[in-house]
Order: structure tokens, then C-alpha cells, then sequence
């Protein structure tokens, strides 16, 4: 129902509009004028997105072979594209100015865009709130979504070489399951081995792709930063400041390069932002265990390395081959 369309947020390139079920994420493209002061994404960069979303749903759990070396769903899910073109629709007018009366938007309003404006509309599952409306309520919470943000990055990584290189608190979405009486699990399968972990009741999807770079097994799909040369100008002592700036000296600033080393100081920050967020639950042991999680983190070069940290060690209930051995001779 076109009245129920509400914003949830936005970004430098598009819009996000929850519409019934799904999140749909407006991004316009190869117009001439300029979006929020930059200039429009071209269809090449669309398309990037598009494939490296594709790339990521195939690690999903529901998609194609169930003995797949690599699945896990901690990506969000893309239903599907749209390519649209002419003025933006009443509602998403009235859902776009109910958000800015109350959040003041740094935007531009939509119905300065031209009326044949093409935009594309990635069509994404509802992942719930970021992590930085989110509230957790305790160690465990906070281990599961370290676990299960360590655990997706550790599967891309190794299945299609993927780097995240801007996973900041709004970038997490998390849903609570408040059935305790439910088994709280999830499944992973790294490099044929299957790994079920305990979630107490959260999920977490990693959305946004924009700056991130993959390998599909036909191309190698990145976004040059150094074309973006504020992105490393943020303040000093900034937390997400600082992981830009460090990813530039991991990369030497070649981005089309394979560096996992940039997913580890992506999980350093998470690990600084739910020390700063303080759950509910919070003690002196609990942040002890953190801070040194963090500091065993830094001598990592991989997502897959930092999966292996005891502090997961209790949530990890078991592993099996996904592909059965061969029987012994008799």
C-alpha cells in the first residue's frame, strides 16, 4: 500500500523506503545533475552493485548446491532491480518529508530531480535497525555480533575474496528473536566445513556495498578511493575516520588489490563502537574481555584468523564435512 511507504535513512548516493515487506534503496544515475553535491553514479557503477549483490546472495544458505564449499546468510538479501525513470511518486515524496521533519535530511529534496531521471531500486529484505539505534542488552549479545560479522566476512572472504572497506555502525542491521525457548543458531559452511554457532536470538545482515570489492570468478569489481580523497580527511581520533585512513595504508592505494587485512580493522572498530555503546549489562570483565579481543585482533591478516579467537571459542557448537568422505576400501 503506497500510503504505508515510510524512509528508513539514507546515503550520499539514494534513499532507503521500507515498502510492506522489503527495504527498497532509490539510486539515481547518469543524469547530469548533481546528487547531494556529487556527481551521479554512471550505469557501470550500477551495475557493479548489482553483480556484487548477485555474488553475495549465492553464499546464502537457500541458494543452489547444498554442498557448496562456502555459504552463510549474514549478507542481506537482494530480492530484486528495478530500473525506473520520470519524478518520484507522491508517496515516497510525503515518506521522504515525514523523515526530514523529524531528522532534518542533509539531502536533496526529490522533487528537485529532473522527470526523466533514471534511477535503479535494489529490492532488499528487511534486516531490522543498525547498530547504532540498536541497543544490546549483554556480553552474549555483543559476542554474537561480533561472531556473526566475523563469520560473513571470513566466508566472502575466502569464496569470492571480498572486502567489505566500509562497515560502520549503520551498515549492521540486527533483529532480537524473543522466543527463548527457541534453539538459537545459525550455519556457516567455510571451505567444506560446516559450522553451527549459538546467536542468542540475533541476526545481523551487513548491507551496503558501495565501496567494496569482490572477486565473482569473471571480474574483479572495486571502487578506486583514492577518487575520493576526503573519505580520508575525517577527524583525528574519529573511529570511523581512522579505519579509512588505515585501510589506505594497508592498501598503498591499490584498491583493486587483495587485502583482508582491511576486514580486521573493520572488526577493531566494531569492537570500539560496542565498548562505546556500553550495553545494558556491561561489567568490568566483560569490557576487559573485549579490549583484549581488540588488541589479539590487530596481529590478524584475515577475517577467517580472527574467527579462530577464543573468545568465540563456547559459540561454536560443532563441524562437519559438507561432502561426505569417500568410503574406506574394504
Amino acid at each position: 500500500k503506497l500510503d504505508s511507504i515510510v524512509k528508513l535513512g539514507e546515503g550520499t548516493y539514494g534513499e532507503a523506503y521500507r515498502a510492506g515487506s522489503t527495504v527498497c534503496k532509490v539510486v539515481p544515475f547518469d543524469g547530469d545533475s548533481l546528487v547531494n553535491g556529487e556527481t551521479q553514479k554512471k550505469s557501470e557503477e550500477v551495475l557493479e552493485e548489482a553483480l556484487l549483490c548477485l555474488t553475495l546472495n549465492n553464499l546464502r544458505t537457500d541458494q543452489g548446491d547444498k554442498g557448496k564449499d562456502h555459504s552463510c546468510d549474514g549478507f542481506i538479501e537482494t530480492k530484486d532491480f528495478w530500473v525506473c525513470k520520470g519524478p518520484y511518486d507522491p508517496s515516497l515524496i510525503s515518506a521522504w518529508e515525514d523523515w526530514d521533519s523529524k531528522h532534518e535530511s542533509e539531502n536533496d529534496h526529490p522533487k528537485d530531480f529532473s522527470n526523466d531521471q533514471h534511477y535503479i531500486i535494489f529490492v532488499q529484505a528487511d534486516g531490522g535497525r543498525d547498530l547504532e539505534k540498536f541497543a544490546l542488552l549483554d556480553y552474549n549479545e555483543a559476542r554474537s555480533l561480533l561472531l556473526q560479522v566475523t563469520a560473513s566476512l571470513a566466508v566472502a572472504e575466502s569464496a569470492c575474496e571480498f572486502e567489505h572497506r566500509d562497515l560502520h555502525w549503520g551498515n549492521i542491521l540486527l533483529a532480537r528473536d524473543e522466543m527463548s525457548n527457541k534453539d538459537h543458531t545459525m550455519s556457516i559452511t567455510l571451505q567444506g566445513k560446516r559450522i553451527r554457532a549459538r546467536t542468542f536470538g540475533l541476526t545481523i545482515s551487513i548491507i551496503d556495498f558501495t565501496l567494496s570489492r569482490i572477486n565473482t570468478g569473471n571480474a574483479i569489481l572495486f571502487l578506486d578511493l583514492s577518487e575520493d580523497p576526503d573519505l580520508f580527511k575525517g577527524p583525528k581520533g574519529d573511529k570511523q575516520a581512522e579505519t579509512y585512513r588505515k585501510m589506505k595504508q594497508i592498501t598503498k592505494e591499490c584498491w583493486e588489490g587483495s587485502f583482508p587485512k582491511t576486514n580486521v580493522v573493520w572488526l577493531i572498530y566494531l569492537v570500539d563502537i560496542v565498548l562505546q555503546k556500553k550495553y545494558e549489562a556491561c561489567n568490568s570483565t566483560d569490557e576487559r574481555e573485549l579490549r583484549s579481543f581488540k588488541k589479539r585482533l590487530s596481529s590478524c591478516g584475515s577475517a577467517r584468523d580472527c574467527l579462530a579467537d577464543p573468545i568465540f571459542r563456547d559459540l561454536l557448537l560443532e563441524e562437519e564435512n559438507v561432502r561426505p568422505s569417500a568410503m574406506p576400501p574394504l
